[in-house]
């Protein structure tokens, strides 16, 4: 998992730089971070996306997907902003 986890983040940060790296607002994230939190693939022990392996949070810092607007879930359950 972990590679797929590297190949996924550097896949996604390619992207993000590429958009000029959008950001999300606290309001925006929170609302991810709910549809996260409720999905049969979040894996509460370690607070992860067990289909992208990416880290589940409310922080708006740069490290996490929520936060960045240009982002879609791999299950379509919330997409990119501004489209």
């Amino acid at each position: 998992m972990t590679i797929q986890k590297i190949k996924t983040f550097i896949k996604s940060l390619f992207f993000h730089v590429w958009a000029g790296f959008p950001k999300s607002t606290q309001q925006q994230i929170n609302e991810r971070y709910n549809i996260c939190l409720s999905c049969d693939m979040y894996n509460t022990k370690d607070s992860t996306c067990m289909m992208c392996g990416c880290n589940v949070n409310q922080k708006k810092i740069f490290m996490n997907k929520l936060a960045w607007a240009d982002q879609s879930c791999p299950l379509q359950k919330w997409g990119k902003l501004n489209e």
